[in-house]
């Protein structure tokens, strides 16, 4: 009796046993010693510590910013980083989350950067000279810029003082409308007369006009809002997109140092009065309302262009 031999054998398929065949080896023979330990100790440091880079390094920086910005230097308010980024080689700084609190306005800002070209040249210069064709050594970039200005406690303060009331609606810290005191006061003037600096080169400039000569700055999505919830209406300025250009010049008279000048370029400029939130007193209605509120200023493009001479 014949048998049908079979056209492939079950070796055909598996030449070799699977396990001595795999990705990873003979999993049989492999010794767990020191060596193995010591490497698997190390490619799991090494992926913790690429995905720490990655996505936590940036945020940890910002919290210790926060504490430390807010101990030395936040005398008023509150100063907050969501995250901190720096590359020198690239002299690049990279933030998010910024968040500025005071009595009197709040600054936000979504994320940005700022690059200091410490390759270029250092040319020492006065700042009498023409500084505006001069290499941009600081560029800043700033995206969802928002500045809330709500408040003003100096002048508060001073009505306060001038119409005798007492000064417990502020809880700000205003030395000079703290007293009522004429004695007092003299002594106060005497004494910020005597502290206040005299014009050299730390209030000139002088120490970074000549290393920073132009300042170019691009803000994307701003916006500016004046107003709180005591005002029917709200100011607000915005702007999709804004280049500044900051540089000095000489002065046209020779009694003054040298002259400030700033341009800008933006683009989709608005001027809107809105209805302010959490409002309860009379308010009388714009004759329309176009989108967010009544627009009193509208254009695709606006070159704004601000000088100011520095006094001698």
């Amino acid at each position: 009796m014949s048998t049908i031999k079979p056209l492939m054998e079950k070796s055909d398929f598996f030449p070799l046993d699977f396990a001595s065949n795999s990705t990873f080896g003979n999993l049989e023979n492999m010794k767990m010693d020191s060596n193995f330990a010591l490497l698997l100790g190390s490619l799991v440091s090494t992926m913790a510590w690429v995905i720490y880079i990655s996505y936590y390094n940036s945020r940890v920086l910002g919290y210790f910013m926060t504490k430390l910005l807010n101990r030395l230097f936040v005398r008023e308010g509150y100063l907050r980083v969501g995250s901190f980024t720096l590359c020198v080689l690239s002299g690049k700084i990279m933030f998010r989350d910024i968040v500025y609190i005071t009595y009197d306005y709040t600054a936000r800002i979504q994320d940005g950067w700022m690059i200091f070209r410490w390759w270029r040249a250092y040319v020492p210069k006065d700042v009498s000279e023409d500084l505006s064709h001069s290499d941009t050594r600081l560029s800043v970039m700033l995206n969802g810029f928002e500045l809330h200005v709500y408040n003003r406690c100096a002048v508060y303060g001073h009505l306060e003082r001038v119409f005798g009331l007492d000064p417990n609606l502020f809880s700000c810290d205003i030395h000079e409308f703290s007293s009522n005191d004429p004695e007092r006061q003299s002594q106060m003037s005497c004494v910020s007369r005597q502290e206040r600096p005299q014009p050299g080169a730390g209030s000139l400039g002088k120490s970074w006009r000549d290393l920073i000569p132009v300042i170019k700055v691009d803000v994307s999505s701003g916006r500016m809002v004046f107003g709180n919830r005591l005002v029917p209406t709200t100011l607000s300025v915005l702007v999709e997109e804004a280049h500044f250009v900051y540089s000095t010049k000489p002065a046209a008279s020779r009694l003054d140092h040298f002259t400030h000048i700033a341009k800008c370029k933006a683009e989709n400029f608005k001027v809107i009065l809105a209805p302010s939130p959490k409002y309860t007193g009379m308010a009388d209605d714009p004759p329309r309302y176009m989108g967010e509120g009544f627009v009193v200023l509208s254009s695709n493009n606006v070159d704004l262009y601000f000088y100011m001479d520095e006094p001698g």
